[in-house]
Formats: C-alpha cells, structure tokens, sequence
C-alpha cells in the first residue's frame, strides 16, 4: 500500500513540476505588451478581441464627421515610472488613406499597467463603397515583447456602409422601401432602451428589441410600443422634406 501512495506522490509532483515549466513560459524579467479590447462575446474563449468594427452608417450621430477609436494597451510585468514606448507596425495588408488616419503616440505612461491607443479615422466618401481595414502588429523592442499570442494582432475596420438589414422586408409594410434616410432616423428612434418590453417568447425582462433586434412578427396587438415608434417615425418624414441621398428630383421620402 506504502509504495502505491509513493508513486501517487511522485506522479503529484511530476505534475507539479511540468506546470510550473508552463509558467515559467513567461519570464517574470520580461515586460510584454498586447491589445486589451475587450471582447464583446462574454462566452468566447478569449477575454480581449482580435478585431474592432465600426460604421460611421450605424452611428446615431448622422452628421459624425470623425470617429475615434480607443484601445487598451496591457502591459505584463512591472509597471515603471518612466514612460516606455512599445512598437506596433500596420502590416502590408492594411488598406486605408494616410491622409484619414492618426495615430496617438506609442507609450505606456510611467507607473501605468493599462494605457491606451487612440486611432482617429475621418469620414470619407471612399468608405461609403470600401472598407478601411488596419493590420495592427505589436513588435518587439528594447522594453517590451509581444506577449499574449491571441492579442499581439488586432484587426480594426471602418466602413461607411449602411445595407438593408435582413429584418426589413418583414416591416416592409409598415417602414415602407428601404432608405438609408429611414433606417437612421430609426435607429435613432428606436435605440436600445426605448423598448422596455420583455421577450414575447421567452420572458426575458427588457429591454430586449431595438433596432437591431427586431420582433419577427409585425403584429401590432403583440408589440404596441414598436408601433408607437413607428407612428413617431412617419411623423418626422411628414415634418421634413427629406430625399433619397438627398436628390430633390427624385419623389420625398415618406412610410406607409
């Protein structure tokens, strides 16, 4: 019996030994640095993204002319109190107009864990058709290593392009054809926390629709408060004289 609980013992601290090999993997000399953006899919594997998309087209500020993206820097490691640089390159893939894009400085700030990268990117007449898309590579220098394999790169897109949501031809009856016009002034109306109706199906608490997620029926004994704001939304069409991409030779927007 004594020689079985040996070998358990031995096999315990085999173990013990091969994992503490695992951490070493990342030397407690070594500082590193990766992107932190937190991931939006609390159920993924990963805590922090690998891409970041945003659209001028779905923003409910139409007159937007620049946005501003943030993202966190981490660093592992030990903070200091001198700011250091870290190194991050746009790969070759990249597609976008220096001329539209700034970035902010590359630095962690002395005494800093988390610092941020601030990506300025104009509203262009190019993305209402393209895409820009950044390649963002983190490199090694003389204070930092890469450091969390699935966060040394981040993919961040921004467009201008606003398609006909898969939802609209079953509210076709009530939003009328499809405009860009409409579908903005919609999402300004009908934003997330409008709606304090729980789920039809399930009895989830709300807020749960929005213009992003639409009820599947369009049945207005079933969902009134959808209705309510659909009335607000014909009204504003009648109040202004708003055109399709603002072409006055062609017939005013109105709904239904």
């Amino acid at each position: 019996m004594k020689r079985y609980i040996l070998f358990f013992c031995m096999l315990l601290l085999l173990g013990s030994c091969k994992e503490n090999e695992n951490m070493l993997q990342y030397d407690q000399g070594i500082n590193y640095v990766y992107f932190a953006y937190p991931n939006a899919n609390k159920k993924a594997a990963e805590r922090y993204a690998d891409s970041v998309y945003y659209s001028f087209a779905l923003d409910t500020n139409s007159q937007i002319k620049e946005k501003t993206i943030v993202i966190p820097i981490q660093i592992g490691g030990a903070a200091k109190m001198a700011d250091r640089s870290y190194v991050m390159e746009i790969g070759d893939s990249s597609r976008f107009d220096k001329q539209a894009v700034t970035f902010s400085k590359t630095v962690i700030s002395g005494g800093k864990y988390v610092d941020t990268l601030f990506i300025t990117l104009q509203r262009t007449a190019k993305m209402l058709s393209e895409q820009t898309v950044l390649h963002l590579n983190l490199k090694e220098n003389g204070e930092f290593k890469p450091g969390n394999e699935y966060n040394q790169k981040l993919t961040v897109i921004v467009d201008d392009i606003l398609k006909e949501p898969k939802w609209w031809n079953t509210w076709r009856p009530h939003l009328g054809s499809y405009h860009r016009e409409v579908f903005q002034q919609w999402m300004r109306i009908y934003h997330f926390g409008a709606d304090p109706s729980s789920d039809l199906s399930t009895g989830e608490p709300g807020p749960v629709y929005y213009w992003n997620n639409m009820p599947s029926t369009p049945f207005a004994s079933w969902y009134p408060v959808v209705f309510k704001y659909i009335e607000v939304l014909k009204q504003y069409f009648e109040d202004h004289e708003v055109y399709p991409e603002g072409d006055i030779s062609q017939e005013r927007i109105q709904l239904p």
